[in-house]
């Protein structure tokens, strides 16, 4: 009697993450992707982000948003097509004053002189400086030169989010070399 419990709960268990995992998706072209999406605009090309389903070790779901009290980490693999090969990597790093409160606030990005000319600044360099600094940044990785650049102006806001579910939506503006990036996002 008692393995018999046991297997229905497993069966049970087996069916409740199918469950939640299948309604944390939506199919596209016969294929099943998550919920989770950014779409960005760059010079009238529109850009998207959105991971095929696929649970495995080397499986990673963006556009991903890690929010706490004081910080978020935003990042995006943007391509011409859902699940394509990426031509851009975003990444934002935000740090404010009081708890949560980018959730709130729209929060500005504005490249700050570390002491160096900007041209010999290496981008690694000049985010461990704003880390060390709680200085807001963000930074552009170009797939096609393997080149990543440091954001010089841009905007971040949260427009709706669930801190318990984890869910937020947003936008953002980031001034690059290659132009002006706009985006909007949802994470599930």
């Amino acid at each position: 009697m008692k393995r018999k419990s046991n297997i229905s709960s497993a069966i049970i268990l087996l069916l409740t993450i199918t469950i939640c995992i299948v309604s944390s998706c939506e199919k596209h072209d016969d294929i099943l992707y998550f919920k989770s999406k950014c779409v960005a605009e760059l010079n009238g090309q529109t850009l998207i982000d959105q991971t095929p389903f696929n649970i495995g070790p080397n499986s990673i779901n963006t556009p991903s948003l890690i929010a706490s009290e004081y910080t978020a980490e935003f990042y995006s693999s943007l391509s011409n097509e859902r699940g394509g090969t990426p031509l851009y990597a975003v990444k934002i790093k935000l740090f404010v004053n009081n708890e949560w409160e980018y959730l709130t606030k729209p929060q500005s990005i504005k490249y700050v002189n570390i002491g160096k000319p900007d041209d010999e600044t290496a981008s690694w360099e000049y985010t461990q400086y704003c880390f060390d600094n709680k200085i807001s940044y963000a930074t552009i990785l170009s797939y096609s030169g393997y080149e990543s650049e440091i954001v010089k102006e841009g905007a971040f806001e949260i427009t709706s989010y669930d801190k318990e579910k984890r869910t937020y939506n947003g936008k953002f503006t980031l001034h690059f070399s290659k132009g002006t990036l706009n985006g909007e996002f949802s994470t599930n």
